[in-house]
């Protein structure tokens, strides 16, 4: 497990590298936020998450572990404006991610444009080690085509979630 340096949530939008997606959802921002916050449904729907779970609390400072590619990552949150911004910094990351970045932020921003609509933006912020930029750089439009994948998926489960309730 590496340890990552951790970043203010002001750094995400100055990083040297960012990847992002953007949907407007037929979705409340309060359901967009509400499925974010739900972190044991989101490997049902952000593309190669294995597993999700809360380690810490729920607001600024908590923390959660998740698994890709059989690595953990453990995350540690930094924004928690509900129901419009949510982040987080990676604070340890074992696998390839440890070994390519020294930093990474995410950050989901939710703009209500109606009571029914919200438009919803995932921002994943890198420091890459010095060797590795070249090649998360060429990672852009690959990791922000899962991203938008993540959106879509995000959007159809807040809808299955409404139609249940």
């Amino acid at each position: 497990m590496v340890t990552m340096q951790r970043r203010p949530p002001e750094w995400t939008d100055t990083a040297p590298v960012k990847m992002s997606a953007t949907r407007e959802m037929a979705a409340s921002a309060q359901e967009v936020w509400d499925a974010i916050c739900d972190h044991d449904q989101w490997t049902e729907w952000f593309p190669r998450l294995e597993a999700c779970r809360p380690t810490g609390g729920t607001g600024i400072g908590s923390t959660r572990t998740v698994q890709v590619g059989g690595k953990e990552v453990h995350e540690e949150f930094i924004v928690w404006d509900e129901p419009t911004a949510w982040g987080f910094t990676v604070v340890e990351a074992d696998g390839p991610l440890g070994r390519i970045t020294n930093s990474l932020n995410e950050r989901i921003s939710i703009d209500a444009v109606s009571n029914d609509r919200a438009r919803v933006t995932y921002l994943m912020a890198w420091d890459p080690k010095t060797w590795s930029a070249p090649i998360l750089k060429l990672a852009n439009r690959p990791v922000s085509k899962i991203l938008d994948q993540a959106l879509t998926g995000l959007e159809q489960h807040v809808r299955t979630q409404r139609d249940h309730s």
